[in-house]
């Protein structure tokens, strides 16, 4: 338990050092991939199906790389929920393997990139909730990596 306050301490720091030099704070003024009008039903789906809806809700967003803001933010919202979800329902998944309703939100952001890392600062730097933190600072490393990945290609 030490070792993961250690962790997310550190990874806190580095997040810190982004948000000061700016790392992620250049916005774009280009319309929202994907259709808008879907975008708004999966977020209304976000908002008040059931785990399993949310999750392919979530799924579908990601793939769209849905930029709408209220999408990004309903996906942050469910971060710390920890109900376990069948991934297998909506997308291509190993049948034994388990997921939550906050892993699959996270693994949207990623999928929509730096739109996602201001909500999910703020959701590292605010939420209660555990798991919440540990799915955003997941998703800030991974759309760090994609960065760092997609930058020197």
């Amino acid at each position: 338990m030490r070792q993961m306050e250690k962790w997310l301490a550190t990874l806190m720091i580095v997040f810190g050092f982004f948000v000061l030099t700016g790392f992620g704070s250049r916005r774009t003024d280009a319309p929202p991939a994907g259709n808008v009008t879907g975008v708004y039903r999966y977020v209304a789906v976000l908002k008040s199906g059931s785990a399993q809806q949310k999750a392919a809700a979530a799924y579908w967003l990601g793939r769209q790389r849905a930029t709408v803001a209220e999408a990004i933010t309903s996906l942050a919202a469910v971060l710390g929920d920890t109900t376990e979800i069948d991934p297998s329902q909506y997308r291509p998944a190993a049948k034994d393997q388990k997921a939550t309703l906050g892993e699959e939100a996270a693994v949207a952001l990623v999928q929509i990139g730096r739109p996602a890392i201001d909500p999910l600062i703020r959701v590292l730097k605010t939420s209660p909730s555990p798991a919440a933190r540990r799915n955003a600072a997941w998703a800030l490393g991974a759309i760090h990596d994609t960065s760092v990945t997609s930058d020197s290609a």
